[in-house]
């Protein structure tokens, strides 16, 4: 058992990665800490990709007392709080479960972020981070020559059944870009993979124009579906904690192949 507060110092010690970051402006509607404070006392943490009644209902029933999770609630935007919103915390309200997520801060986390682990995953080195729309949300991998086939082979067992590939690149891979769940680039990202030499892009989700995009720049893309992408850093969050904390924990399982 530990409390409440042991387990809030631990994340945020061990996920604020980096104190200068203005998470109001890079992520303003999702959590990237704690967003109910429930029971003093926990026995169990449970972890989950994203927040849902179905989630918190199995939180509640295999005796969570805190829930973690990667994507939380889409907050409103001002004070209008919708009744989706209502609901959801309603339900932690009255069963008293502390609530955590952690979105920005999963995604770039430079040990046990979802994007370090996948260049981890297939026997890449980190390089740098990878900008979306400005700011740090995945990373460069770089490889020496691996095949395209060899890499697939390793991550495969991990993405959804509904993953996607566009092998328009090299057959062998020399730098690689991981940006886990909707992570898909803008048209203005383009010449950035070309000035980088990247031969493989790694996301969750696909877009229309993605296809023929690839195609006439000769760049692989790998998309292993959002929900697959963003177990890496809950599962190693998972280990973490235990080992750490010396606390029971649960991987709230609730499968989507999007």
């Amino acid at each position: 058992m530990i409390t409440f507060q042991k387990l809030r110092d631990f994340l945020n010690q061990a996920l604020v990665y980096e104190r200068f970051f203005d998470l109001g402006r890079i992520d303003p509607y999702m959590a990237n800490g704690l967003v109910y404070k429930g029971e003093k006392k926990i026995v169990k943490v449970g972890l989950a990709v994203s927040a849902s009644w179905e989630v918190f209902k199995k939180a509640v029933k295999t005796r969570c007392q805190a829930l973690i999770v990667h994507h939380a609630f889409n907050f409103p935007v001002g004070v209008k709080y919708d009744q989706l919103f209502q609901d959801r915390y309603s339900y932690l309200v009255k069963n008293n479960l502390s609530f955590f997520g952690y979105h920005f801060l999963l995604d770039s986390h430079p040990k046990f972020g979802h994007n370090v682990l996948i260049i981890k995953e297939i026997g890449g080195e980190v390089e740098k981070p990878f900008l979306h729309k400005g700011d740090p949300w995945g990373y460069f991998g770089k490889l020496n020559n691996v095949s395209l086939t060899e890499i697939i082979d390793k991550l495969k067992p991990k993405l959804s059944p509904a993953m996607i590939l566009y092998d328009f690149g090299p057959k062998n891979i020399n730098r690689v870009v991981a940006i886990s769940g909707r992570g898909t680039p803008l048209p203005s990202d383009i010449q950035y993979l070309i000035d980088n030499k990247v031969d493989l892009f790694i996301t969750g989700e696909n877009s229309e124009w993605i296809r023929e995009i690839f195609r006439e720049v000769k760049i692989n893309y790998l998309a292993g579906g959002h929900y697959h992408t963003e177990r890496f850093g809950i599962l190693a969050l998972e280990k973490l904690i235990k080992e750490k904390l010396k606390v029971e924990t649960n991987f709230i399982e609730l499968e989507n192949n999007i």
